[in-house]
């Protein structure tokens, strides 16, 4: 999200139209300032970590709007249920000084659940695992069976081999000792093979707690799922992970911006086509006239043509309509 162009916008009678940014973004950009990406890197990250991103207005326009919100860390601010007060830096914040964009909000509550909260059980699942493959600790289904063949051991001898083998098997070293000794391997070693299993376990659960695709992460697709056919398909993939981010932060800024003005972030900045489907794209956009020749220059980074040659949008001629064969000219 940090990384996506901020498009400005005003609403125009029935419809939108293009607009400078609002001061609140413009202001990022002022040298020695955070700039934008890092501003709403900053909101997501209170979001996603935190499940609320809470920020303090700073300054206000002459008509009231914010022009500067610095978002706070989790141990900067407080809100207490009793008394219904924002605390900033331990000091009382009016409410018309904060920004807050929660995340889940149970039912009678203020503050919202971040995702992983709200996934907790999956997560302690993949944590329990993660401890079955430390042989150490002796959990699970034993990871080994060790027998004399020539001697029954009472549990007095058991325990002392056992120890020792454990102190070896935890070292990483071989585990030697007497003579007729075989070791039968009941499972694959945990610290190898099922190591790897939980660590793709923990990847497919952190992926459905943020909403994205496990295979972003280094984890595995549901069986017979699809693929990425192209970068593409990968870029649109990702842009549907972000809708409910993007929804949540532009919901935000139209709250605290001026009537009728509102941002977007520009998701399509994200989806890079080949250069054979974006020719035909831009083809087909020359030709019914959504697009001139110089934005389409533009859009491959070439200038302009000149004596404004390229400012023309094509309109197609209108079709012929169907002579009705029944009827006298």
């Amino acid at each position: 999200m940090a990384t996506l162009p901020v498009d400005g916008y005003r609403v125009d009678g029935d419809r939108r139209a293009s607009a400078p940014l609002p001061q609140l973004f413009r202001r990022l950009e002022h040298p020695g300032d955070i700039g934008a990406g890092t501003w709403i890197g900053q909101w997501a990250y209170g979001l996603a970590v935190d499940g609320n991103a809470v920020g303090w207005i700073t300054e206000t326009d002459g008509f009231g709007f914010p022009v500067g919100v610095r978002w706070l860390s989790r141990a900067d601010w407080s809100w207490d249920d009793y008394s219904k007060q924002w605390m900033v830096f331990g000091q009382p914040v009016p409410a018309d000084r904060i920004v807050h964009s929660p995340w889940i909000v149970p039912p009678g509550k203020k503050l919202g659940l971040s995702p992983l909260e709200h996934f907790r059980e999956f997560w302690n699942a993949g944590l329990s695992a993660q401890e079955y493959s430390d042989v150490a600790r002796g959990g699970g289904i034993p990871p080994a069976h060790l027998k004399n063949s020539q001697k029954k051991l009472d549990a007095e001898e058991s325990a002392a081999v056992q120890a020792r083998a454990v102190r070896s098997f935890a070292s990483g070293k071989p585990f030697v000792t007497g003579n007729d000794w075989d070791l039968a391997l009941t499972t694959i070693p945990p610290n190898q093979a099922q190591f790897l299993e939980t660590l793709q376990l923990t990847a497919n659960q952190t992926a459905a707690i943020f909403g994205i695709d496990p295979r972003e992460i280094g984890g595995t697709g549901a069986a017979g799922s699809i693929t990425y056919s192209n970068d593409e398909s990968r870029s649109l993939n990702r842009a549907n992970n972000m809708r409910p981010y993007l929804v949540r932060f532009e919901s935000l800024v139209s709250r605290i911006l001026p009537e009728r003005q509102f941002v977007r972030l520009n998701v399509d900045a994200t989806i890079r086509t080949d250069i054979k489907t974006r020719t035909e794209v831009i083809g087909a956009k020359l030709a019914d006239g959504r697009m001139s020749v110089d934005e389409a220059r533009a859009l491959e980074d070439e200038e302009p043509l000149p004596n404004g040659q390229g400012k023309f949008y094509n309109v197609p001629a209108p079709k012929a309509e169907p002579v009705n064969r029944g009827e006298t000219p």
